[in-house]
């Protein structure tokens, strides 16, 4: 990581990134997520809910 980025987590003062699911989701129920070569699925539910499957 970054140092200028390590201090920035470092300070209570500051949040963690924030992305929010409307943006995930404006145009499709699901998204899929690559993470160290593996392939992640996040889906919204009927019921509102979010749901990570690999």
């Amino acid at each position: 990581m970054n140092i200028s980025l390590t201090r920035y987590f470092e300070n209570p003062e500051n949040r963690l990134p924030t992305l929010q699911s409307e943006h995930l989701f404006a145009l499709t129920k699901e998204v899929r997520i690559e993470h160290e070569g593996e392939e992640y699925r996040l889906r919204l539910t009927r019921n509102n809910r979010l749901i990570l499957t690999k």
